[in-house]
């Protein structure tokens, strides 16, 4: 079965990343992907050689979004004046935080990684993440350097801060969970994400 915006290829992958954000790679089978698609075990296989393939391509779509998104932020922050660090940083926060709501299967995929999933494919962090993750320290180095703060974890607690609000949300003052869709805490959440790294950093709040 073809869908009507890229064919069977398309639509098994579309598929292959619900499941695989949902459950894991360990936890899915071809099998679950061909049925979920609406495609035989065969048409999966004229594709795919193996589930193996299909991850490592889920993978690949999932950081050429990311890339893309948040590249030209990157670019930002490595040319950014000192006067308009606050404002790049702010830039790059906000981008990142709308790819996950967008695409939230991304924050998904590694944070199943993160748990040992598919550990059995050992180079796709050296081949996939890597270059990319440096990139954004690179980035993300012209404005820990001034304020001698450490850009590979001030890179991290920034990921693993909105992932997991993403993911997880909040729980309110009523014990109800509050994620991404509630829009008030979503304002919330990059209203505290721009202070606690501008802060950080030591960086002059918005306004001043």
């Amino acid at each position: 079965m073809d869908s009507a915006d890229g064919g069977g290829r398309e639509l098994i992958l579309r598929t292959a990343t619900r499941l695989f954000a949902a459950l894991g790679y360990d936890s899915s089978s071809a099998a679950q992907v061909a049925e979920a698609a609406g495609v035989s075990q065969e048409e999966l296989g004229a594709h795919f050689a193996s589930k193996r393939e299909l991850y490592l391509a889920v993978m690949e779509q999932a950081r050429n979004l990311l890339a893309e998104a948040v590249t030209p932020h990157v670019d930002a922050l490595m040319t950014a004046p000192a006067e308009r660090h606050a404002p790049a940083l702010h830039a790059f926060v906000d981008g990142y935080i709308d790819l996950c709501v967008a695409h939230p299967e991304i924050p998904a995929l590694w944070m199943h990684r993160w748990l040992s999933d598919a550990s059995d494919i050992v180079d796709l962090e050296a081949e996939n993440a890597q270059p990319l993750t440096q990139y954004i320290v690179e980035g993300v180095s012209t404005l820990t350097e001034p304020a001698g703060a450490d850009p590979l974890h001030t890179t991290y607690t920034m990921i693993w801060c909105i992932h997991g609000f993403v993911l997880s949300g909040v729980l309110d003052g009523s014990a109800h969970r509050r994620g991404a869709d509630d829009q008030r805490q979503l304002r919330r959440f990059r209203a505290h994400m721009h202070q606690f790294l501008g802060r950080a950093l030591g960086l002059p709040a918005p306004g001043a």
